[in-house]
C-alpha cells in the first residue's frame, strides 16, 4: 500500500463520502486511489482550487463534520491559502492535503515548490510537512481529532511526491489499528471539550445577580456547540434581550421576543438601544472583533463584560473581561442554569416588541421601475422556498441585508463568510452545502460583484447537477466600499462602480443552468418556485438599491 492509498483509505474509514479538489503532477497516485475507491468515495472537481476550498468548508458547515479538500503543489497549494484563513477565522474544521515535490527536491526551488507548510502557519489549527510513511500515519490518524477537538478549524496536511508513491508495510498496521476520532472518542467516554469551572460560574453568576440590563451577545461559538436552547433559557432566566452577530444567526426564532436580531453596522433601534442601555455584556461563543461591536467603547464606558468561549485565547484578547468562563459554549450554559436559582425569573428589561416596525435598521428606497426592494426580494424568495432553508451569502451589503431582512432560524442554516469576509465565498460554499444537505432546499444571495469573482463554479454546479437557487442581487456597485467611501472620503468613488454590462441570464444559460431576470417580487417568487418544484438550478437576477444603515 503506498501512501496516497492509505490516505484514501483512512478518509473513507473515518467516514468521509466526499471530497473537493483539482489534480495536478504531485497528486497523481492520490488520484488513481480516488478513481480505484470512487463507489465509496465521491470526488467533486471544482472550476478553481479556491472554489474547492470554499466548498469543503461549506461541506463543513453543514454536516458538522470535516470537510475534504485536495490540492496539487505550487499554485494549486496557493489557491487554497484564501479558502484555508477563511476556514480557521470561522472556526470550521477543514482537511486540506497538498502534494509537494520529492522530499529530496525540497529548498532547491523546483518546480511547483512552495513552502505551503511555512505559508499557512498562523492560518492552521496544526500543519504537518510529511516527508517520511511515519510522518503521514501521524497526520493521517489525528488530522479530523485536531480539526474537531476544542475551537474547531483547519489541518494541513502537505505531502511529498514520493511519500505519496511509495510502499510501507507501516500503512497496513496503521490502517488496521485505526479508529475513526468520533468513534474512539465515546466508546473511551474521553471529554473533547472544556468543562466549566465552577468559580468562573460564580463570577459570571455574580456579576448578572448585580446587573440591572444584562444583554447577551450570541455568536457563532452558539450554534456550533449546538446551544441555541441552552441560550434562549438563559436569556430568559436573566431576563436578558439577545443581539447576534452575523455568524450566530439563526441561532433563535426570528419571532422570540427577546431576539433583537443583528448588532453591528446594520442594528435595529432596538439593538442599538439595548447596546447602549445595558450595563452588562454576556458574549457567549463570539469573537469580539471590531465589526462586532465597539465592545472596548462600550466597556470603558462603564458596561461589565463576560467572554464565554471555548478557545481561552479569545478571552481578554480584544478588551479585559470582568468574569469568563473558558468553555464550550453547551456545557457553559448548562452549568450556568444548574446554579442559577438566584437570577431565575427576572421580567426582561428590553424585547422587541415596541421596535416592531424597525428591526432590521434600513428602510426602504423609492426605486425605478424594474428595480425590487431588497426586503420585497426575501420576503419573495421566503415564499417561494419554504421553509426549513439553508440559505448562503456572499460577501457585501448584500450579506448585512440578509442577515436582518431574511428570517432565518433554529430550523435553517445561514453560511456566510465572516471573519475574513471573503467575496466570491458564496457559489463554492453553497455547492459544499448543497451536497451535505441534498435535502434541504439551498438559496444563495451574492452581488454582482462577488458573483463575478467566482461565477466559474457555475460549471461546478452544472456538472454535479446541484439544484441551487442563486439570486444575484445586482446594485452596479462594490456597495460596502462604496459605502466607505461616502463616509470617510467625501464621496470620492474610486474603481466601485461596476459598469458591467454582463447579460447574466444568457451567461448562466452557457453553462446549462437556466437564468432568469426578474422585475418584480411576484416573478422572483414564481421563478424560485418553478425551480424548488422542478429542483433544478436557477440564477435569477434582480436589480436592487442597496445602502448602509445610515444614508446620510
Amino acid at each position: 500500500m503506498n501512501g496516497a492509498e492509505f490516505i484514501v483509505r483512512i478518509l473513507i474509514k473515518s467516514g468521509s463520502r466526499t471530497v473537493f479538489g483539482y489534480p495536478g503532477g504531485t497528486v497523481l497516485s492520490l488520484y488513481d486511489s480516488l478513481y480505484r475507491h470512487r463507489s465509496e468515495i465521491r470526488h467533486v472537481r471544482t472550476s478553481h482550487e479556491q472554489g474547492s476550498a470554499h466548498a469543503a468548508d461549506g461541506f463543513a458547515r453543514m454536516s458538522g463534520k470535516p470537510g475534504v479538500c485536495i490540492a496539487t503543489s505550487g499554485p494549486g497549494a496557493t489557491n487554497l491559502v484564501t479558502g484555508i484563513a477563511n476556514a480557521f477565522m470561522d472556526s470550521v474544521p477543514v482537511i486540506f492535503i497538498t502534494g509537494n515535490v520529492e522530499h529530496s527536491l525540497i529548498g532547491t526551488d523546483s518546480f511547483q515548490e512552495v513552502d505551503i507548510v511555512g505559508m499557512t502557519l498562523g492560518i492552521t489549527k496544526h500543519s504537518w510537512a510529511v516527508r517520511s510513511p511515519d510522518m503521514l500515519i501521524d497526520a493521517m490518524t489525528s488530522a479530523e481529532r485536531i480539526c474537531m477537538t476544542g475551537r474547531r478549524g483547519p489541518v494541513l496536511v502537505d505531502v511529498a511526491k514520493d511519500v505519496l508513491d511509495c510502499d510501507s508495510p507501516d500503512y497496513t498496521d496503521a490502517l488496521e489499528m485505526f479508529e475513526p476520532f468520533s468513534q474512539t472518542e465515546t466508546a473511551c467516554g474521553a471529554k473533547t471539550e472544556t468543562a466549566p469551572d465552577e468559580e468562573e460560574i460564580s463570577g459570571v453568576l455574580g456579576l448578572i445577580a448585580e446587573s440591572k440590563k444584562p444583554l447577551v451577545i450570541c455568536g457563532g461559538g452558539v450554534r456550533q456547540a449546538g446551544a441555541g436552547e441552552e441560550l434562549i433559557e438563559f436569556a430568559r432566566s436573566a431576563g436578558a434581550p439577545v443581539c447576534q452577530t452575523l455568524m450566530g444567526i439563526g441561532t433563535l426564532e426570528p419571532d422570540e421576543p427577546l431576539n433583537l436580531g443583528l448588532m453591528g453596522a446594520m442594528a435595529g433601534k432596538a439593538a442599538k438601544k439595548a447596546l447602549n442601555e445595558c450595563d452588562l455584556i454576556i458574549a457567549v461563543g463570539a469573537r469580539l472583533g471590531n465589526k462586532v461591536a465597539d465592545i472596548s467603547g462600550l466597556v470603558s464606558g462603564g458596561k461589565k463584560l463576560v467572554q464565554i468561549d471555548a478557545d481561552r485565547a479569545e478571552i481578554n484578547k480584544i478588551v479585559k473581561a470582568d468574569a469568563y468562563i473558558a468553555s464550550d459554549a453547551k456545557m457553559a450554559l448548562r452549568g450556568i442554569l444548574a446554579r442559577s436559582g438566584g437570577i431565575a425569573g427576572r421580567k426582561p428589561w428590553l424585547t422587541r416588541d415596541s421596535f416592531a416596525e424597525n428591526v432590521s435598521g434600513v428602510q426602504k428606497h423609492d426605486l425605478k421601475k424594474g428595480f425590487v426592494d431588497p426586503e420585497d426580494i426575501f420576503a419573495a424568495v421566503k415564499k417561494g422556498a419554504g421553509n426549513s432553508l439553508t440559505v448562503a451569502s456572499d460577501v457585501g451589503l448584500h450579506q448585512l441585508y440578509t442577515a436582518s431582512h431574511f428570517p432565518l432560524g433554529p430550523a435553517d442554516r445561514f453560511i456566510s463568510s465572516g471573519g475574513l469576509g471573503t467575496m466570491g465565498f458564496g457559489i463554492g460554499a453553497s455547492i459544499g452545502a448543497k451536497i451535505a444537505g441534498p435535502e434541504r432546499t439551498t438559496v444563495l444571495f451574492a452581488g454582482d460583484g462577488g458573483f463575478m469573482m467566482s461565477m466559474n463554479e457555475l460549471a461546478t454546479v452544472a456538472a454535479e447537477k446541484l439544484p441551487l437557487i442563486i439570486i444575484v442581487m445586482r446594485n452596479g456597485e462594490l456597495g460596502m466600499v462604496r459605502e466607505m467611501q461616502r463616509k470617510y472620503c467625501g464621496r470620492r468613488y474610486s474603481q466601485t462602480k461596476l459598469g458591467l454590462k454582463v447579460n447574466i441570464p444568457r451567461l448562466c444559460s452557457s453553462f446549462g443552468i437556466d437564468g432568469v431576470r426578474a422585475r418584480t417580487a411576484v416573478e422572483i417568487e414564481q421563478a424560485v418556485k418553478d425551480a424548488v418544484c422542478e429542483n433544478r438550478a436557477v440564477v435569477i437576477e434582480v436589480r436592487t438599491v442597496l445602502r448602509g444603515a445610515e444614508n446620510d
